[in-house]
């Protein structure tokens, strides 16, 4: 994959965070192998010419599936998502030994079963966002470098761009139509182009960096950018308690912040993904058609990933029950009333 000799299926080169990934998993298999003491070893399929061979390999992949995956659960620590993904890159490189190298190991990879987790989506709701916008008394109070930090992080929360395009994005993604001014730029990651309308607000903040040639913003690490904003709504406040669930094999845990069963709180879980999903969940709670909205995002018609993203917040959904309460304190139940009055008939 580094030297561009493996792409994706539309020719492109595959990415570097991918390579990484892979990279990942053969760090674990060497572990994995060293910890057990076993050679990991592929034989021809071909050459498998009793049903007796092939009911022994088959058994030593499912045995070798169960181990290595016991392995990440347990001794590693690790949980459904990341299992699953490491299971989901082992199968990526049998189907490419299968059909491009020698030997060929066979189909027994297809039964390595990929996991996965629904993981909470932690958003700013309207509120916290207009809060960091506009109290500017709670600015002031910050020290310089968090407040370039929320600068950035409240762009972010109105573009819906993740972090690293966020960061890569220079004067020339700035389009001037008349009075208007748009964020131009194309997703490292889909390859997609968004252009977004940038409000007042936005404005102001690229004022504050116009200095700036090379990028619109000073740089920083994801990690150091995650402990500054964690900081930010520290002093912002928000420490409500939030109850965090993993799961193993499909069975899940209450994770806790220490080994005092600490929960976590709002301000240790926020990270800089979380610009990306406010943006999308505000969008959606204003009223944005969802197809204007994936336009915005990137994602694809009927994308599981999108709907991930669409988190109504607690907030919202007092607001609904709210409605429904009130309906029904209003008695506002009359169509109820008659579809019940027409069954009770029926059945007569």
């Amino acid at each position: 994959m580094k030297s561009g000799k493996r792409v994706q299926k539309d020719g492109r080169i595959i990415r570097k965070t991918t390579i990484e990934n892979y990279l990942a998993l053969k760090r674990n298999l060497t572990n994995f192998s060293k910890e057990k003491g076993i050679v990991l070893r592929i034989r021809d399929y071909e050459q498998l010419r009793t049903i007796r061979a092939r009911k022994t390999e088959r058994n030593y992949w499912k045995r070798f599936c169960f181990s290595f995956t016991e392995y990440l659960y347990y001794k590693c620590n690790l949980y459904d998502n990341y299992v699953g993904t490491q299971m989901k890159l082992l199968r990526a490189f049998f189907n490419y030994q299968n059909n491009e190298m020698d030997p060929s190991p066979g189909h027994y990879y297809k039964r390595f079963y990929v996991t996965s987790e629904e993981t909470p989506v932690l958003v700013l709701i309207p509120e916290r966002l207009n809060f960091l916008i506009y109290n500017k008394e709670f600015e002031n109070s910050l020290p310089k470098r968090l407040r370039v930090m929320k600068d950035i992080f409240v762009f972010g929360c109105i573009t819906a761009l993740r972090f690293g395009d966020l960061m890569k994005a220079n004067r020339t993604n700035i389009e001037y139509i008349n009075k208007n001014v748009y964020l131009c730029t194309t997703s490292q990651k889909t390859n997609h182009r968004a252009r977004v309308y940038l409000p007042d607000f936005a404005k102001e903040i690229l004022l504050k960096y116009k200095r700036r040639k090379l990028t619109l913003f000073p740089p920083i690490s994801n990690v150091n950018f995650n402990i500054a904003i964690k900081k930010i709504a520290l002093l912002a406040g928000w420490t409500e308690e939030i109850e965090v669930t993993r799961s193993k094999r499909g069975k899940h845990f209450e994770k806790f912040k220490d080994d005092k069963k600490t929960y976590y709180r709002f301000c240790d879980l926020i990270a800089s993904h979380s610009m990306r999903r406010t943006a999308i969940t505000t969008l959606l709670r204003m009223g944005m058609n969802e197809t204007n909205v994936r336009i915005i995002s990137g994602h694809k018609a009927n994308s599981t990933s999108f709907y991930r993203y669409v988190n109504y917040s607690d907030g919202f959904l007092d607001e609904e029950l709210e409605k429904a309460y009130a309906r029904i304190a209003a008695k506002d139940c009359s169509h109820i009333a008659a579809a019940f009055a027409n069954k009770t008939s029926l059945q007569k």
